[in-house]
Order: C-alpha cells, then structure tokens, then sequence
C-alpha cells in the first residue's frame, strides 16, 4: 500500500505549482468526494486543486507524484476494513494554532468535497451522518486563542474533535458507500 506522504511535502508541492489551496484542505477536498460518489478522478481532483492558481509555473512531476501518492493512500484507507484512515494534517510538533487551523481547512475542504461528490439531502439517511455533516461545517470555522484557554485542556479537546472527525468520515463513508463484505463459507 501507498504511504501517505508527510503534510509539508504536499503543502510545499501545492504552494510551488501556484494552487491556493492547503494540503489539509487539499485532503478533506478528496475525501469528501471519495464519501459522496465512492470514487474520484485524479486528474479531476487535481484540477480543481490548481484551477485558482497564482502562478504560471508549471506543476512538477515530483508535485504530480505526490499528488498521485496521496490519492491513491486515501482511497485505500477509506475503505479500509480496519479502519486505518488518517487525515492529512500539521503534525504533532506544529502548535495548536497550527493544527487547529489544519483541522478548520481539513473540514472546508471535506464539506466542499461531499458537494463536489453530488451529495444532496436525500443521500443522508440517519441522523448521526447528517448532524456529522452540520458539525463539519462548524468545526470548519474553529480557531485558538490561547487567551481564551488552559492549554493543555485545549489539546485535550483538540485530539479528540480531530478523533471524531475521523470517525465520523469512515461512517459517512460507510452510510454512503458500504462496503462490500464477502461471503462468509461455512
């Protein structure tokens, strides 16, 4: 399986090719689509990610690569049985700001992704997924102060809206697209 490269390679390779777009949104971009439709078009999904661009470089291959490597990680984890998926987001060594600015772009992203998939009203059947979406769609507009915080408190809560997020991508995944369990041969 692919390994998902590591986040500053793919901002930088999102930076260099001219997009507006961050590597965390630039995931929460693919994984809405990848929830909503159960599939995506790399080259479209590439397109999009340069159609604002600030620059008239061209997109390197090494960029494209990288591009590549991260499609190709997600689709393997979204549907991963063992529930392996992870977010494209700052590290650990990066400041909360940081992080929780990551995670704000991640669920923009996402949202906008789900849109992209086709997703509309009727495509969500239970409650949970639709509150989900709705949380999503707040937690896109998080931000820290640290005024505001004890800090360690708000690492806490940090980990664990980031944990819920997560989860809460495999089970609109799952209502959405389900995966297909093989046969169990007695």
């Amino acid at each position: 399986m692919t390994e998902m490269p590591v986040y500053s390679q793919v901002d930088d390779a999102l930076f260099s090719g001219g997009s507006a777009v961050c590597a965390a949104e630039c995931h929460g971009v693919l994984c809405g689509i990848l929830c909503a439709s159960g599939s995506s078009d790399m080259q479209k999904w590439v397109r999009h990610l340069f159609e604002a661009r600030t620059t008239d470089r061209e997109i390197s291959s090494e960029s494209l690569r990288l591009l590549h490597d991260v499609h190709q990680c997600t689709v393997s984890e979204i549907n991963h049985e063992t529930l392996e998926f992870t977010m494209l987001l700052p590290g650990q060594s990066e400041s909360l700001d940081v992080r929780i600015s990551g995670l704000a772009d991640w669920c923009s992203g996402f949202s906008l992704g789900l849109i992209m998939g086709g997703l509309n009203d009727q495509m969500l059947v239970s409650d949970d997924v639709r509150e989900f979406v709705e949380d999503v769609q707040y937690i896109s507009d998080a931000s820290f102060s640290e005024e505001e915080s004890d800090l360690d408190q708000a690492e806490k809560s940090f980990t664990e809206i980031e944990e819920y997020v997560r989860m809460g991508v495999l089970l609109v995944n799952e209502e959405l697209q389900p995966i297909k369990q093989k046969p169990t041969i007695h």
